[in-house]
């Protein structure tokens, strides 16, 4: 039997650690109620629900898993939501966790990702529940996390980095000039992959991607449209438009947002805009929305 490389990606999904969110200054207690806030987490569905999830349901290559990782606190109707999400999409699975540091919870997170099946390596990959990745990053992120196995660039002890830097960035927030495609100069931690062996100390999420290249082996490729970063009010990090980046036309943009990540320009770009303006009662509008989808579809199962 030849070698075994599991494909595996970790979404932190409002998941509430010891670090790394800007919402735990106030406290753990303090920061539960505005990381769980109604409004906050409907967003936070309506964009994995319409950016994040359709960029990994028409994969080429649908042999890999995204495990959601969430926090015990997580109310219950939320958890509820995304195992409805789970049934809806074969490759979603869900790790409920207590609150610990980034690495040690993505560790185990990536642990639930082999449901129980042994591998050589894991090829762990980091996304956003706001950001996407182009149609074909599943199969080509195989293709050279396995050779680079061949090679013996990585090994059981030594783990490497699979990177593709080019990509849209998307500002919601402007009204005009909101995509700008970039390469970046260094390795992102979207779009980015390591291949390191299921019981060992480092994955994608142990360094923080600016230091990626000072501490694994990085193999990088700047020339593919392969991500889709997002910009928005309800950003839990800092995020802006990089210096140097071109803008690209509106045309363009939709014709990538569907050939390179099968979204739907038509219809996510208005929702995206009017997601932005508060008030709008848009985020309650796609909450009921999936909703009825589900209940649509688990009827259907019945009969």
């Amino acid at each position: 039997m030849g070698v075994v490389n599991k494909i595996i990606g970790v979404c932190r999904f409002s998941y509430l650690g010891d670090a790394g969110f800007r919402t735990l200054k106030g406290g753990a207690e303090e920061a539960a109620k505005t990381l769980y806030a109604p409004g906050r987490m409907q967003r936070r569905f309506a964009y994995f629900e319409n950016i994040c999830l359709p960029s990994l349901a028409v994969q080429t290559d649908p042999d890999f898993v995204l495990v959601a990782l969430i926090g015990d606190t997580m109310p219950f109707h939320f958890r509820k939501r995304l195992k409805r999400l789970a049934e809806k999409y074969p490759f979603l699975r869900i790790a409920t966790l207590e609150a610990a540091g980034p690495l040690n919870s993505t560790r185990r997170a990536f642990r639930r990702g082999l449901d129980d099946e042994e591998a050589d390596f894991i090829t762990g990959f980091r996304l956003d529940d706001d950001d996407a990745v182009g149609i074909d990053y599943i199969e080509r992120t195989r293709e050279v996390s396995d050779t680079l196995i061949k090679l013996g660039w990585a090994t059981k002890d030594v783990p490497a980095a699979v990177c593709f830097h080019r990509g849209i960035y998307w500002d919601m927030k402007r009204d005009e000039d909101q995509f700008w495609d970039y390469s970046e100069p260094q390795p992102l931690g979207l779009a980015a992959a390591m291949i390191h062996h299921p019981d060992s100390q480092h994955n994608i999420y142990r360094w923080n991607h600016r230091k990626l290249a000072c501490n694994a082996r990085c193999w990088i490729d700047p020339h593919e449209y392969m991500f889709v970063r997002t910009l928005h009010g309800h950003n839990d990090s800092d995020r802006s438009i990089p210096p140097g980046a071109r803008q690209l036309p509106d045309w363009q943009a939709r014709k990538l947002f569907r050939e390179r990540f099968g979204l739907n320009p038509k219809r996510l770009l208005p929702m995206m805009k009017k997601l932005q303006e508060e008030g709008s009662g848009m985020a309650r509008k796609l909450a009921a929305a999936a909703r009825a989808e589900m209940d649509d579809d688990v009827d259907g199962e019945a009969e």
